[in-house]
């Protein structure tokens, strides 16, 4: 689940499926639709951006904080980790990478909480 503020201001909240560990600090997501919501956002200068990610088995629920930022430089990068499905929503690769330099990640799993921030 990705959280973002849109343009009119408001939150908004969409599920991304393409979600992929891009760098050592780094998510990367495809933003199959180039008109959308996100991408809107990032071009108006809205690029903070807030993750939850969680897992069942082993328990794991992480929050991640980043500012996102369109590259159409990691088109290639990011299609190349996107999941087959979501690949298959995009045939005719209309999107783009969107990459999220990540500011900090907060958790908890097995072994209790914790929480790490990005180096400068």
């Amino acid at each position: 689940m990705l959280s973002y503020v849109n343009p009119a201001g408001y939150p908004s909240l969409s599920t991304r499926g393409s979600t992929h560990v891009h760098g050592p600090q780094q998510l990367a997501i495809w933003g199959r639709n180039p008109e959308g919501g996100l991408q809107k956002a990032i071009a108006s200068g809205s690029d903070k951006v807030g993750l939850i990610a969680f897992n069942m088995d082993p328990f794991t629920l992480l929050f991640f904080t980043g500012r996102a930022r369109l590259d159409p430089s990691q088109n290639d990068a990011v299609w190349e980790g996107t999941p087959e499905g979501e690949k298959g929503l995009d045939p005719e690769r209309k999107g783009g990478a969107i990459i999220i330099d990540l500011d900090s990640i907060k958790g908890l799993g097995g072994d209790g909480n914790f929480f790490m921030a990005a180096r400068d």
